[in-house]
């Protein structure tokens, strides 16, 4: 989110080796933007690995947990809304973009966070280098096949494994699996969709010459009223299935334009501590790296060599294992764990394969293209996310017709 979404890494000059060793994990090195510093002290150096570690964390942990009190980890909330029958996922991804834009807009106008806001959107143009639009919506048009057959995306695997989802383990492995895959075929797939030349207009507030925030402000409103819209429509107590619960702790649904809220809000902590800005594909890229061990099988696979190390890969990492534990904290409170039933053990590997590999060519899923880019108002992201949910609407048909 994109759905990928790296960091500025910060290269330094020398430290002691006992705090090298350390930071050599949570810093890595700067492949993005090659910003560079001067040497800092090593306390200063040792905290700051420390803060982002337990910002990453405790993102991770806040994300699972709203994720499954949302309830959009339901195969069946996500394929019945690409089915058009119930819009619990589309309440709560459009609430966390127009979050996100709120956030982002106060970011990008106070003098002293404007510079990290900066930062955190360089990220995006970086990732989206090579990238075209035939590229992108090539990508989310698989995407949405694979969340369509799977019933998930990238962002709510790690929420399935913590809810004990049936067949959720099988969609990870799907997941892996097509990490993997990409890997081999992309440099097929980059040369066959790679524009001649550069997108040239990358954000929207670009194209009518206005700063971010005075295009984001009013289209954030205008999909505000899309919200309450579809939540006067679609009553969101009506679409899920909500406990007698009087504890909100122990609710087993919150309201999708709440879970929404909190989801977006992260961006807040993500680019002013970490730098980056959420997502949570090209996690399952830096799990899969770790399986190359030889020169020989780096050759074979180069795209995968570059997430093998530095914080720029491992952080999402981090967030997703603490978004397993959210998410099983949060069914277990509400005595939900294990209650899902999910796509069969074939549709979940499949549509696992599918999303990553989809992902991966767009260089971002649902919350880096979804909540982050189109926060952001990237014309590539929208592009993304047009083309995700025409796939998902045509594949769901087609999978209803044949069952």
């Amino acid at each position: 989110m994109i759905g990928s979404n790296r960091i500025t890494g910060i290269q330094t000059q020398s430290t002691p080796p006992s705090v090298g060793s350390f930071r050599g994990i949570l810093t890595g090195s700067n492949r993005m933007t090659g910003i560079q510093t001067q040497s800092t002290p090593p306390s200063v150096g040792s905290f700051r690995g420390i803060l982002i570690g337990c910002t990453v964390f405790i993102c991770g942990e806040i994300f699972g947990f709203v994720i499954e009190k949302g309830r959009v980890f339901e195969p069946s909330v996500v394929c019945d809304q690409m089915l058009m029958k119930r819009f619990v996922m589309l309440k709560m991804f459009l609430s966390a973009v127009i979050s996100g834009m709120f956030c982002m807009s106060v970011m990008s106008m106070l003098p002293f966070t404007r510079q990290k806001f900066l930062n955190a959107r360089q990220t995006l143009v970086n990732d989206l280098q090579g990238k075209g639009y035939l590229t992108v919506m090539l990508g989310g048009f698989i995407l949405g096949i694979g969340m369509a057959l799977g019933g998930t995306c990238p962002g709510v695997v790690f929420a399935q494994l913590g809810t004990g989802s049936q067949n959720a383990v099988y969609t990870l492995l799907g997941t892996l699996a097509g990490a993997l895959l990409y890997g081999v075929l992309e440099p097929t797939l980059m040369s066959l969709t790679k524009p001649n030349k550069p997108v040239k207009y990358q954000f929207l507030f670009h194209v009518l010459g206005s700063p971010y925030h005075t295009t984001a402000i009013p289209v954030a409103a205008i999909l505000s009223v899309i919200v309450f819209t579809l939540e006067i429509a679609y009553p969101w107590d009506t679409e899920v299935k909500d406990s007698e619960s009087t504890s909100m702790w122990k609710a087993s649904s919150w309201p999708p334009f709440f879970t929404g809220f909190i989801v977006g809000s992260l961006e807040v902590p993500l680019i002013l501590i970490v730098g980056g800005l959420l997502g949570a594909s090209s996690s399952y890229c830096t799990v899969t790296a770790q399986v190359l061990v030889t020169d020989k099988m780096k050759q074979k696979v180069p795209y995968l060599v570059k997430f093998k190390s530095g914080l720029s890969n491992w952080w999402q990492v981090v967030f997703v294992v603490a978004a397993i534990h959210g998410a099983s904290s949060s069914s277990q409170l509400s005595g939900t764990y294990g209650t899902i039933e999910g796509q069969s053990v074939l549709m979940s590997f499949c549509g696992g394969v599918l999303i990553i590999v989809g992902a991966r060519l767009a260089e971002g899923c649902t919350s880096g293209h979804g909540i982050s880019g189109m926060g952001l108002l990237n014309s590539l992201s929208i592009a993304t996310m047009m083309s995700m949910f025409i796939g998902g609407m045509l594949s769901a048909r087609c999978i209803q017709m044949m069952t």
